[in-house]
């Protein structure tokens, strides 16, 4: 069963968009299976950070924004829950203090296949833990964003590697 993240764990992921007026996330729910984190969340974008005028439809850069918003709320909100084996020791505050670690991204397939209103839509990333490699943990990731709950008007494959905390 889906559980709300708390807007203060929203607050705390996202401590670096709200300070520059671009935190796009709206709400949140965090589940877990035994294999994979998901995250469902709401978005809407006022004001584009990256075109003046909007748009008023989502492009690439937001959605890069977006990907970036709901893995910090993923991490944290899994932190705050216990739900990642690798980070069970710390908290979500303990986290942020390392979160400027260098995390790698490798996008494996991004695409757009239908536009989407940026004023209201939804997002859901699925993390799929596969091993730790060193100082990182390598995790597969699905993203899809739309303005229905399907979330596949833009959908991408990502490969991330982020860091551990001891």
């Amino acid at each position: 069963m889906p559980k709300q993240v708390s807007e203060e764990i929203i607050n705390k992921a996202l401590v670096t968009y709200i300070a520059k007026n671009t935190r796009y996330i709206t709400g949140a729910q965090i589940d877990k299976t035994d294999t994979t984190i998901n995250l469902t969340a709401d978005f809407a974008i006022k004001e584009s950070c990256y075109l003046s005028p909007s748009s008023g439809h989502f492009n690439a850069v937001e959605a890069l924004m977006c990907f970036n918003q709901m893995l910090y709320v993923a991490l944290l909100g899994g932190i705050q829950e216990k739900m990642y084996p690798f980070y069970e020791h710390i908290t979500p505050d303990e986290f942020n203090e390392h979160r400027r670690k260098v995390y790698l991204l490798e996008f494996e397939k991004i695409k757009f296949k239908k536009q989407i209103n940026n004023e209201f839509f939804h997002g859901r990333i699925e993390l799929k833990v596969l091993h730790k490699i060193g100082d990182k943990i390598y995790v597969n990731c699905l993203l899809g964003f739309g303005n229905d709950d399907k979330c596949d008007s833009f959908i991408g494959t990502i490969k991330l590697f982020i860091p551990v905390i001891e």
